[in-house]
């Protein structure tokens, strides 16, 4: 994660990025921050989303060759797209000479490490698996977004809490905005509120 912050404060971007894992918030999390860095909002000549086991490798590489409209880059983001699972050696191919001008963003929840995709991902890009955090890190998260609202929390509380919001950070994210909201006008997360809003 610390190479995708960097990237991203830079702006010294790779041409390919694969992110994998079973953390899904951080996926979705590092995938808008790449898009809204990498394109100008509302540019939706130089940008293109698929999803799904029906993405179309060929389109993927007609697209690919295609130059940015008064752009410097065109961005094109795979999500679930099954490509690291099964063999696309023609995207694989492609990889390899694809145009400076493109880069792509693949995000997947399954891969397979021995294929042609990936190995072609690798030498060209970058990979990045986001794992589910372990507690430390989590309570630091946490933590953190309820200080930016205001709001402190003891170390044991903050165990309780996670403890009814399991390790999901996309649970926990929700689970914190209802305690922000039932908080509103205090300075302390205490155990009760804890106990009233996560059930």
């Amino acid at each position: 994660m610390k190479s995708l912050n960097e990237d991203l404060k830079t702006g010294q971007f790779k041409q390919i990025y694969l992110l994998y894992g079973e953390e899904a918030y951080l996926k979705k999390l590092y995938k808008n921050r790449f898009v809204k860095a990498m394109v100008p909002e509302g540019d939706t000549m130089n940008y293109r989303y698929f999803e799904g086991k029906n993405t179309n490798p060929k389109e993927i590489i007609d697209l690919a060759e295609t130059l940015p409209f008064f752009s410097e880059r065109r961005l094109i983001v795979l999500e679930n797209t099954g490509f690291l699972k099964n063999a696309t050696p023609e995207l694989a191919e492609y990889l390899k000479n694809m145009p400076e001008t493109t880069y792509m963003i693949f995000v997947e929840s399954e891969l397979d490490k021995r294929g042609k995709l990936y190995k072609a991902i690798k030498e060209k890009g970058h990979i990045v698996e986001l794992k589910r955090q372990d507690e430390k890190t989590l309570m630091r998260w946490a933590a953190g977004i309820l200080a930016r609202e205001g709001r402190k929390i003891t170390t044991r509380d903050m165990e309780l809490f996670l403890t009814k919001t399991g390790t999901d950070m996309g649970n926990i994210r929700m689970e914190l905005e209802k305690l922000i909201t039932y908080t509103m006008g205090q300075d302390i997360v205490t155990r009760e509120d804890i106990e009233e809003i996560c059930t």
